[in-house]
């Protein structure tokens, strides 16, 4: 019974957002058509969550149930999908479009 207690309080250990972000490392996806991304639910692979930016602000914006209900009540809010697709474009970013010598190039 001590193991199990031990075992919980590591996990509260960490923040809702934390958990969150880690389960996000478990969300397929992939780009959507004509504009934004498309995450796959952890639950049911056929179906699909679609992100996009808004355009006033600037924001990621998911459609499933978890952002819809706390998206608009919590300023930068993120739910698993919206993380999953800031990872994933980070390493689109850095696979398609970075260039460390324009760093050197503003830096000199």
């Amino acid at each position: 019974m001590k193991e199990k207690n031990n075992r919980t309080k590591k996990n509260e250990a960490f923040s809702p957002a934390e958990q969150r972000a880690a389960r996000a490392a478990r969300v397929e996806v992939s780009d959507a058509e004509p504009y934004g991304w498309m995450a796959h639910s952890q639950m049911d692979r056929e179906h699909v969550y679609h992100l996009f930016c808004e355009p006033q602000t600037k924001r990621l914006v998911c459609t499933c149930a978890d952002f819809i209900y706390r998206g608009d009540a919590e300023p930068g809010y993120e739910c698993k999908h919206v993380s999953a697709v800031l990872k994933y474009i980070g390493h689109q970013y850095l696979q398609l479009r970075y260039d460390p010598r324009s760093q050197y190039e503003r830096a000199a």
